[in-house]
């Protein structure tokens, strides 16, 4: 009789200590997921800031080559004299720059402006002890009652409308820079293809052209240009690299992570709908941002490698065989030489930015985006 409630009591004992860890266990996995959704919230907002930051450290370091490059882009690029042919290619730069700038800022200011609404949305009906702040205050201020609420709800409004201002105006910065890079050389191309030419090469047949051909001298002078203003070009896109190649690493570095924070926020179930707007805003954002330096980027890579084929299309068969000539095709296979390395941007020296790293980087947060979604799952189940 002994021995058999022995057994009833460590049997009791044992379960209730079995049930004991398992609500144990269930509160923790509770505390984990509220802290996993607090966590995910706070690296949204506090990513920007970072990035924000590091880029005006750099930028600071380099501060005098940044004007440097702000004066040259002004006075040999936007103040240009150009032909037709450049004209068309600033049109389109024109075009193309307002489309992704355009629409990299919708998204940035549909975050901050999301940011600065909700607490005005959450506050209506509450209390003056229950409303809440943009960003939350711990200090030893009642910053619920007025005037200290508003006093905290304007400074804290300016503060976002800034890091808004901030987390874009360097990505467009850059993004100006490359693509005038790119029609840059885009019209050495065009130039480098009628180097041997008249200026009526659509309107007159080959032999015409060859009958009004100019003398070798005077080619030889054209082709020196357009080689100086190749090594311009070059030098001017090893500046940009210098001043840019850290900011792009960690831009990097932080897209994939902020894209998949951004995105968990946006797809949790008990979120309102005005902070899912505001996430998927931030998403959209941090995507149009990566597109737009990549692609910016892709393009000067795309269009630098095309001096080769633009100097190789050119009508050097048809230049005398002279000392002037002999240089010419020597020059235009150094050209075609140097050419076939193009020019890049590369984030801290590590990889060439491209829109392969668009998609590499896209990879990496769908990645990260779906770990974070099934640890989120398999939480909420075992609770």
């Amino acid at each position: 009789m002994d021995n058999e409630l022995c057994v009833v009591i460590h049997d009791t004992s044992h379960t209730s200590c079995s049930g004991y860890r398992r609500i144990r266990y269930l509160l923790l996995l509770g505390k984990f997921l509220c802290e996993l959704q607090a966590t995910t919230y706070t690296a949204c907002a506090t990513m920007p800031v970072i990035i924000v930051l590091a880029k005006i450290f750099f930028l600071l370091l380099r501060r005098k080559l940044v004007m440097e490059l702000i004066e040259f882009t002004e006075t040999k690029f936007w103040q240009g004299d150009y032909d037709s042919y450049g004209m068309s290619v600033l049109d389109d730069i024109d075009r193309k720059g307002v489309l992704l700038m355009c629409t990299f800022i919708f998204f940035v200011q549909g975050t901050v402006i999301g940011y600065v609404l909700t607490p005005i949305i959450e506050n209506i009906g509450k209390n003056e002890s229950d409303r809440v702040l943009p960003v939350t205050l711990w200090i030893n201020i009642p910053v619920t009652t007025t005037p200290y609420f508003e006093i905290c709800f304007v400074m804290e409004s300016l503060t976002i409308v800034h890091i808004g201002i901030c987390f874009f105006c360097f990505d467009i910065f850059l993004c100006i820079l490359n693509i005038h890079a790119a029609g840059q050389f885009k019209m050495l191309q065009h130039r480098f293809a009628l180097v041997y030419d008249g200026d009526n090469k659509q309107e007159m047949p080959i032999t015409d052209k060859l009958h009004f051909m100019k003398d070798s001298e005077e080619i030889y002078i054209k082709f020196k240009d357009c080689v100086k203003h190749h090594k311009i070009l070059i030098d001017y896109t090893e500046k940009v690299q210098s001043v840019f190649t850290f900011i792009i690493l960690c831009q990097i570095l932080i897209s994939s992570l902020m894209m998949t924070m951004a995105g968990f926020q946006a797809l949790l179930t008990h979120g309102s709908i005005i902070r899912r707007l505001i996430f998927i805003a931030h998403t959209s954002g941090c995507f149009a941002q990566l597109l737009l330096f990549t692609s910016t980027c892709h393009e000067i890579i795309i269009e630098s490698g095309g001096i080769a084929d633009a100097a190789y299309n050119a009508n050097w068969a048809n230049t005398p065989y002279d000392d002037v000539g002999r240089s010419l095709r020597i020059g235009l296979q150094l050209v075609m030489i140097r050419a076939s390395r193009p020019c890049h941007l590369s984030a801290g020296g590590f990889c060439h930015v491209s829109l392969d790293t668009f998609t590499a980087v896209l990879s990496t947060a769908a990645s990260y985006f779906t770990l974070l979604r099934q640890i989120g799952a398999e939480t909420v189940m075992d609770t």
